[in-house]
């Protein structure tokens, strides 16, 4: 590593230790346990990816997918946050929880898939295809985190202030690497990977993509350390349901209702 690589690196690790400790003092762990998992992953990765590249070196086999296996587990962790924290805003409504888990994992079946197919054929076909997966998760999670917050906003679905600032570090992320990641890929398959002598420009656009994320990466721990500077309230209570009944009686009625503006619909954009 460079000066200016271990400078980058004890940088985040001391903003992730400082994370994780704010986690923990405010047990943050009970309320939302994969966010807390998240923030030891991220910090454990990196510390073993460090000590492999101090190790083994920086162009190893070893050293090469330690990177990619800790960029895979930092993503894996990281969605799985997101996950939760949508579940945690809509568990206390079934139905629209139900609809939306179910999309999340068609998402990810289409997300593999594309990323297969994106990658196949391309010159080195393993980085093209994670970063490939990278850009399409983060594009997804940006869109349902958007949507949580915005839809919540308007019919006023209950969020404290650390979840609604854990779900903004976490867009302000996923914007930066939907960018990130777009721009290195089409500069990898397109254009280095075809010729042999770009050597100097890819580590030049290495240093600076890592550069980029590492920021994205600090300002966000900084707005979760902002979130959790103080002892954490108490979880809002959940809103007050009708009974099943209610809904069994209203639910035929409601589904009769949209059945006749489908065929209105229908009946308008006909010829």
């Amino acid at each position: 590593m460079t000066h200016y690589e271990l400078l980058l690196f004890f940088l985040v690790v001391g903003f992730e230790v400082a994370l994780c400790w704010l986690v923990y003092a405010r047990h943050l762990q009970k309320r939302l346990p994969m966010f807390a998992v998240y923030a030891i992953t991220i910090l454990v990765s990196n510390l073993i990816f460090g000590l492999v590249f101090w190790h083994f070196g920086f162009r190893t086999g070893i050293s090469y997918y330690t990177n990619w296996t800790a960029f895979g587990l930092a993503m894996l962790a990281r969605s799985s946050a997101i996950v939760e924290l949508c579940q945690h805003r809509l568990q206390a409504y079934r139905g629209i929880w139900s609809m939306a888990w179910r999309i999340l994992v068609v998402m990810v079946l289409f997300f593999v898939v594309h990323g297969a197919l994106d990658a196949w054929g391309q010159p080195n076909w393993f980085a093209t295809y994670a970063l490939t997966i990278e850009r399409d998760i983060e594009v997804a999670s940006l869109i349902i985190l958007l949507t949580m917050l915005v839809i919540g906003d308007y019919y006023d679905l209950p969020i404290d202030a650390l979840e609604k600032w854990i779900a903004v570090g976490f867009c302000f992320f996923c914007a930066v690497e939907v960018v990130n990641s777009t721009v290195l890929r089409d500069i990898f398959s397109k254009y280095f990977f075809l010729h042999a002598s770009m050597g100097p420009q890819i580590e030049r656009v290495n240093q600076l993509w890592n550069t980029i994320q590492v920021s994205a990466s600090l300002v966000c721990f900084s707005i979760w350390g902002y979130a959790l500077r103080k002892p954490l309230p108490e979880p809002a209570a959940s809103p007050a349901l009708l009974p099943d009944g209610v809904y069994q009686t209203l639910s035929p009625a409601v589904n009769l209702r949209m059945r006749e503006l489908n065929n209105r619909l229908l009946e308008m954009l006909k010829p």
